[in-house]
């Protein structure tokens, strides 16, 4: 059968072959750096999320 990954925004899950990173924000599972939120503690952040959120100091629209 035909199995997709599961994909997490939580910072402390182990990642592996079937575990990826998903944005807690905007979702995506494609960016080239993975950055933890100050807001949100525990869960991941794309690079541009996670850049906005700390310049703006408030999520990524």
């Amino acid at each position: 059968g035909y199995w997709r990954p599961n994909y997490t925004s939580d910072a402390a899950m182990k990642l592996s072959d079937r575990v990826r990173r998903k944005c807690y924000n905007c979702h995506t599972t494609d960016t080239s750096t993975w950055r933890r939120s100050s807001l949100t503690p525990g869960k991941v952040l794309c690079n541009k999320c996670g850049l906005f959120e700390r310049t703006q100091s408030r999520p990524r629209p």
